[in-house]
């Protein structure tokens, strides 16, 4: 999991820089990046640009990320960032607990999913025993 704490304005460089760690951090398998919000206390339009061109970055190698927002003007901003990079699988939190909890229950859906296509395939192909029919 790669996790940033966003709050002090960035300039241009910096942002590069941000976006190409983390396209590094994830481009050899999806992972999780949790972007905490919390000390954010105003953004201007490049904040926006920044998140959105993040989001996309992490979108392209099927990673996944979670916001942790706990103010309403910054959970629209996460929002925002979420719908403008078409991530169905982008998630709003209020604080890390609930980050850590929702990553936790995602990980064990798709472990619990796995094992029942294993499972299927399984009956399927007859290795459980014989004829599926």
């Amino acid at each position: 999991m790669v996790r940033l704490v966003l709050g002090a304005d960035l300039d241009e460089a910096a942002k590069d820089a941000l976006t190409a760690a983390v396209e590094a951090a994830i481009s050899a398998q999806p992972t999780t990046v949790l972007v905490e919000m919390s000390a954010i206390t105003a953004y201007d339009p490049r904040l926006r640009g920044l998140l959105l061109a993040l989001q996309r970055v992490i979108s392209a190698h099927r990673g996944r990320a979670v916001y942790v927002a706990d103010r309403p003007r910054i959970r629209g901003l996460a929002l925002w960032v979420i719908h403008m990079a078409e991530d169905k699988e982008a998630k709003i939190v209020g604080n890390v607990a609930a980050a850590v909890e929702w990553l936790r229950g995602s990980e064990e859906r798709v472990a619990a999913a796995e094992r029942g296509t294993f499972a299927a395939l399984a009956r399927l192909s007859g290795a459980q025993g014989g004829d599926p029919r």
